[in-house]
């Protein structure tokens, strides 16, 4: 099977796993918390068909598995209730992510080789995630407590990874560096609702905005890797 016929016979089953997954957001926050079970069962989903769905792929980077693999674990720590509010859990989840991040990084870097394709004229298209974090950090920060320098090296290396995925302009196709490049900005908007939602104020349907990008995000960062 080519990748295009890969693509479209994988893309059904995994938005029905993101679907299904909103739902249940939308019902346990709307209605009834009862309703969460369905977020327990299909949120380590998402990330799982990705890992499996991209794995079997015979241009699998596996440093990108890694990253993946994380990720995975960092939604399933975050899943973990913290009745006594101690941040253990939210710290485990904070740590996977940025671990997970940071092996994007050296995907990304490992990938462009020896630079020979690199367009100079990217570094316009980094500038954004650099006045991003510029943006976010010191504001971010005033609400963060004893979790500022963890929050700030979270941003920080966010940020570096949409970054490195300019150094992919002119290597490989133009749709596969369009598509990492989204994920990449995906990936970035969910964290920053996801920060927003846990440090500085709870607003409606955040989970369902959170998880709605970030599943996007992987999604594409993904497809963006295969057709690279």
């Amino acid at each position: 099977m080519n990748l295009p016929d890969a693509i479209i016979a994988f893309l059904p089953g995994f938005f029905a796993i993101v679907i299904f997954h909103l739902i249940g957001e939308f019902l346990s926050e709307k209605y009834d918390p009862k309703y969460l079970w369905i977020r327990y069962v299909t949120k380590p989903l998402i990330v799982a068909s990705l890992i499996i769905f991209y794995s079997s792929s015979l241009s699998a980077n596996w440093w990108i598995v890694a990253a993946l693999s994380y990720g995975l674990l960092g939604d399933i720590f975050l899943m973990i209730p913290d009745p006594e509010k101690k941040g253990l859990w939210l710290r485990a989840g904070l740590m996977s992510f940025l671990l997970g991040h940071i092996l994007y990084i050296v995907a990304f870097i490992l990938t462009a080789q020896d630079f020979s394709h690199y367009q100079w004229w990217s570094l316009f298209l980094a500038i954004p995630f650099v006045i991003g974090v510029a943006v976010v950090q010191p504001w971010l920060s005033k609400y963060t407590d004893d979790l500022t320098i963890a929050v700030t090296i979270y941003v920080l290396i966010l940020a570096l990874m949409g970054v490195t995925t300019t150094f992919l302009l002119g290597f490989g196709t133009a749709l596969g560096f369009i598509l990492l490049y989204l994920g990449a900005w995906f990936f970035t908007a969910s964290d920053v609702l996801n920060g927003i939602g846990r440090f500085v104020v709870q607003f409606k349907y955040e989970r369902i905005l959170t998880m709605f990008t970030y599943s996007v995000g992987q999604l594409l960062i993904v497809l963006g890797m295969l057709y690279l």
